[in-house]
């Protein structure tokens, strides 16, 4: 294990990924915090994000400190150009970059980038203009309306047919007021009769660790995923990520990643690149990945260490507040699971626990998550911690868990809990105890 008590991470992050910082500072001698805080007329909130939490320091900004820094983490996809020129500068940086950050933000060239490398993607069309929105939906049924990079303005939505979804559209004109004219829509054909399954971890220029997580999210709800050998991936999940490659390591890529695929019985679609720690299941591999700061710290320096996973299975479910989107949420846990518990954009109080508002429109608040050597065990542990998770108003959608993993099993023909020989129980142990390489154990 590298020893990092000497070192300094600086974590650049928007408020979603504060945990991630908390859990670097096990390793890293020091963790610096960085949010974006100002703006004409700038208020404390934003500012207040990341303090009060033990063995981090909130930082008003960060170019003071570029001296003191090791290591700089972006868990988010923005700030693609400061990556840019913290690489030009010689320091050592975990993140998409700015050519991985237009995988995920501008989604038009995403899908282009993906059909020149061979990835099948499923029929789109760009939109200019709310009206013009209105007119394809009352003519196309079954439609997934997104934008690309500001997330704020709009979430991406359903639109079974238009009258559904009529009321939405005329909320969306209000909040964009004259921007109805020149936003631009990305819109989907749904597809049907299918799974939606990928890839959650890490990418160092394009390569990829031998241990890999596969997992089912339930939008916006909850997740499980399985730790397994990349080579064990299901075909399509793995022919996406072999396929992004040569991308990934164009654009210097050295950072999470994961993948959205709607897998059919004939083909399997990439839907969203994610180029960042996805949220779900993000809070999760926090737990499952024992050695995340060696990860992180060789990763930078472009070099791929493997995974040592704590478990085979993770679930977890998403905690929700609309209340909290305007008003300050305390959340209450005991403290004995405080590490099952992931908070986004908070600050500790007096000792206790407050997401701050953040007017995003968005409910997501946090997640609790779990894992076991078995799904029972993980989903059984994430549901009775999740119970003791309390907040005015915060919701926890826990049957998804069960959904997510019906799923997952579906995608992988139900063979991932099969029984496994002896040798091969032996040999995983041994590598989680560093015993055996991961070539050895291939």
């Amino acid at each position: 294990m590298t020893d990092l008590s000497k070192r300094t991470a600086m974590i650049v992050d928007n408020g979603l990924f504060l945990e991630i910082a908390i859990r670097l500072a096990k390793e890293f001698g020091r963790v610096l915090y960085f949010a974006p805080w100002t703006n004409g007329y700038p208020k404390s909130n934003a500012l207040m994000i990341g303090k009060g939490i033990d063995n981090i320091e909130r930082v008003e900004e960060p170019w003071s400190h570029m001296d003191d820094v090791d290591v700089w983490v972006f868990p988010d996809v923005y700030e693609g150009a400061m990556q840019d020129y913290l690489v030009s500068q010689g320091h050592n940086v975990w993140g998409c970059r700015s050519g991985g950050a237009n995988l995920e933000l501008d989604r038009v060239k995403s899908k282009q980038i993906s059909t020149k490398l061979g990835i099948d993607i499923g029929p789109y069309k760009r939109i200019v203009g709310l009206d013009a929105l209105r007119r394809h939906l009352k003519a196309n049924d079954d439609q997934y309306v997104k934008i690309s990079a500001t997330r704020g303005d709009m979430e991406t939505f359903h639109s079974p047919r238009y009258a559904e979804v009529e009321p939405r559209l005329d909320e969306l004109e209000h909040n964009l007021g004259a921007k109805k004219k020149l936003m631009e829509f990305v819109v989907e054909e749904a597809i049907n009769d299918a799974i939606e399954i990928g890839y959650d971890g890490f990418t160092i220029d394009g390569q990829f660790a031998r241990g890999a997580i596969v997992g089912v999210e339930v939008k916006d709800k909850a997740y499980i995923g399985r730790t397994m050998r990349y080579s064990q991936l299901p075909p399509n999940v793995r022919s996406v990520n072999d396929k992004l490659a040569p991308e990934l390591k164009r654009v210097g890529y050295r950072g999470f990643l994961s993948t959205e695929i709607r897998e059919t019985k004939d083909k399997a679609y990439l839907i969203d690149p994610c180029s960042r720690a996805g949220s779900p299941p993000s809070e999760l591999y926090q737990e499952m990945i024992g050695n995340l700061a060696e990860v992180i710290w060789w990763g930078a320096e472009g070099i791929v260490i493997e995974p040592e996973y704590t478990a085979k299975w993770g679930a977890e479910v998403l905690l929700l507040s609309d209340w909290a989107d305007k008003n300050w949420q305390q959340v209450r846990f005991p403290e004995e699971v405080r590490e099952n518990v992931k908070l986004r954009n908070f600050t500790v109080i007096d000792g206790e626990y407050y997401v701050i508002p953040q007017w995003s429109g968005m409910p997501e608040i946090g997640a609790v998550v779990a894992t076991g050597n078995t799904a029972k065990e993980a989903i059984s542990e994430c549901k009775r911690i999740a119970a003791m998770v309390d907040g005015y108003s915060v919701e926890k959608p826990l049957e998804a868990i069960d959904e997510a993993y019906e799923n997952l099993m579906e995608s992988l023909g139900g063979k991932v809990d099969a029984p496994v020989s002896k040798e091969q129980s032996t040999a995983e142990e041994a590598m989680r105890a560093g015993k055996i390489s991961a070539k050895q154990f291939d």
